[in-house]
């Protein structure tokens, strides 16, 4: 036959046609359209096999099954629909169908065989009715033009690779829960694609995050991130949702000594990032913390020597001991009004943190908390501050001058111990102690401004060596002036 235009009759010599058979129409290049009766029932494998001209198709109602490779390389079509009777499309039914924009799947259908729409390029959305229950290895691999498939919560399983290269996809949207989606049987790289959201009926999952991080259950049935796992990212994506429930927070030690790490992003939702979970990891470049974590655990980022900058959101209330420790990279960083302290240790030997502005909301400043900020030039401390813990600013050789604010009431020992070139200081009449050189080898002291009177300073408590090899400095008070000798000149 040479026809272009076939119709295949519902009988010949009597008996029904029933079928078609496997490779009937095989390299048929010049078919363009063919009828087929309502007595076939079945088109066999590789039937159409490169029809090449072939462009649409039309399936009776009395066809339960397509065989394997039954449209495959069938380059011109561009739709079919699936009669209702079909209860399974074969593998590569219509493989390399890449004029084939869309398809009408009924709901008589259980499966979708391996490579059944492999390499549709033309194919942009596809829903797959109730009826399915498993979606066969690469079924949609090389899809390039999908933005969005529907699957409903009947589907069991999903093969290998079954969205691989479909770059175009940006939703799969789901008819079940979140708890359901995750709990289908899903092979390795199911979703090896771009960015896509899954919308489920409770809510969406992401698909780009990183795989083979280990999760913790609360008892709430949230999740905390614990441990590194498998994962071998250098570029951390961690998921809002894991396993149907919320990821909460950042375990201990979560990602410590993780030192290929350069860059996490840590989801909204996070509410805490615990006690060294970013500990020692040397190339973590950079970091967005979300404004859902309210509190920084200790040691969270210490010996993070790469970390050049970081902003604190507004959630975050406290800062804990060692948080930054050593982050000698640490140019900048701003803290937001809602921290109340700084912990210990919390920026020891940041030595290119060049400035920082401690809002008024921060009560207290832990022992430590600066000390060895070389680069540290300007310091504006707030009003209601009330303790500067030991050590503070110690080795701080960059700090010029300082105020330090109404409502402090004690200089703890060794606050600002060898600032260099430290040269003034302002001191307001709160104060009642001064520890244990709290200003020593501050060398290049000349001026205290003290905002009170010369009996109110001679009344402060001082330990001794308070000012132990300092320059030869000048309490300026509001009525005269006291030499570092103790000569005191009135007004």
């Amino acid at each position: 036959c040479k026809d272009t235009v076939i119709s295949i009759p519902e009988t010949i010599n009597g008996y029904k046609v029933t079928g078609i058979g496997n490779y009937a129409f095989e390299n048929f290049t010049s078919l363009t359209s063919i009828v087929i009766p309502d007595s076939v029932t079945s088109i066999g494998s590789f039937a159409f096999w490169d029809c090449t001209s072939l462009t649409s198709i039309e399936l009776p109602d009395s066809v339960t099954s397509i065989g394997n490779y039954a449209f495959k390389g069938c380059t011109s079509l561009t739709s079919i629909v699936i009669s209702d009777s079909v209860t399974s499309v074969g593998d590569s039914a219509f493989e390399d169908c890449t004029s084939l924009t869309s398809i009408v799947i009924p709901d008589s259908v259980t499966s979708i065989g391996d490579d059944a729409f492999y390499n549709c390029k033309s194919l942009t959305s596809i829903e797959l009715p109730d009826s399915v229950t498993s979606i066969g290895n690469y079924a949609f691999k090389g899809c390039t033009s999908l933005t969005s498939i529907v699957i409903s919560d009947s589907v069991t399983s999903i093969g290998n690779y079954v969205f691989d290269g479909c770059t175009k996809l940006t939703e799969i949207r789901y008819d079940g829960t979140m708890k359901q989606w995750v709990a289908i049987s899903k092979g390795s790289n199911w979703n090896s694609t771009g960015k896509y959201m899954i919308t489920c009926t409770d809510g969406t999952l992401e698909n780009e995050y990183s795989r083979g991080l280990v999760f913790t259950e609360n008892d709430n049935g949230t999740y905390t991130v614990s441990g590194i796992g498998t994962c071998s990212d250098t570029e951390i994506v961690i998921p809002s949702i894991y396993n149907g429930g919320k990821v909460t927070g950042i375990g201990a030690s979560a990602f410590e000594d993780c030192t290929r790490l350069t860059s996490i992003v840590i989801p909204n939702g996070v509410t805490r990032i615990g006690d060294s979970a970013f500990e020692d990891c040397t190339r973590l470049t950079s970091i967005v913390i979300p404004d859902s974590v309210t509190s920084i655990g200790n040691s969270a980022f210490r010996y993070c020597t790469s970390l050049t900058s970081i902003v604190i959101p507004d959630s975050v209330t406290s800062i804990g001991d060692s948080a930054f420790y050593n982050c000698k990279n640490l140019t900048s960083i701003v803290i937001p009004d809602s921290v109340t302290s700084i912990g210990d240790s919390a920026f020891y030997n940041c030595k290119n943190l060049t400035s920082i502005v401690i809002p008024d909301s921060v009560t207290s400043i832990g022992d430590s908390a600066f000390q060895n900020c070389t680069s540290l030039t300007s310091i504006a401390l707030p009003e209601g501050l009330t303790s500067i813990g030991t050590w503070a600013f110690a080795g701080c050789n960059g700090l010029t001058s300082i105020v330090l604010p109404n409502g402090l009431t004690s200089i703890r020992s060794y606050a600002f111990y060898y600032c260099t070139r430290l040269t003034s200081i302002v001191i307001p009449d709160s104060v009642t102690s001064i520890g244990w050189d709290a200003f020593g080898y501050c060398r290049n002291l000349t001026e205290i401004r003290y905002n009170g009177t010369t009996a109110q300073w001679q009344k402060i408590s001082k330990d001794s060596d308070w000012d132990d090899n300092t320059g030869n400095y000048t309490v300026i008070c509001t009525d005269g002036t006291i030499a570092k000798n103790g000569t005191v000149t009135p007004n």
